[in-house]
């Protein structure tokens, strides 16, 4: 699951956060912020995908400047 915003700079469709157990563990990753985060995603996939859902909802436009911060700063993407 993950967050894409369209980038107007851009003009094109960029990940921004997106949720997965690679490497067996429940993390998040945040592109040009931080790598394989530690979030309490529960063992369930459907679970799982709800606490994700849930949790892009909420904080959608949180990610997204976080984002456009980083961006600004010069931090690359990946």
């Amino acid at each position: 699951t993950q967050l894409e915003w369209l980038d107007p700079e851009e003009d094109r469709w960029v990940w921004v956060v997106r949720y997965d157990t690679a490497g067996g563990k429940g993390h998040r990753d945040r592109n040009r912020i931080a790598a394989h985060e530690p979030v309490p995603l529960p063992e369930s996939p459907g679970k799982a995908l709800n606490w994700a859902k849930r949790d892009l909802r909420s904080r959608a436009r949180e990610y997204i400047e976080e984002y456009r911060a980083a961006k600004a700063q010069g931090k690359e993407a990946w």
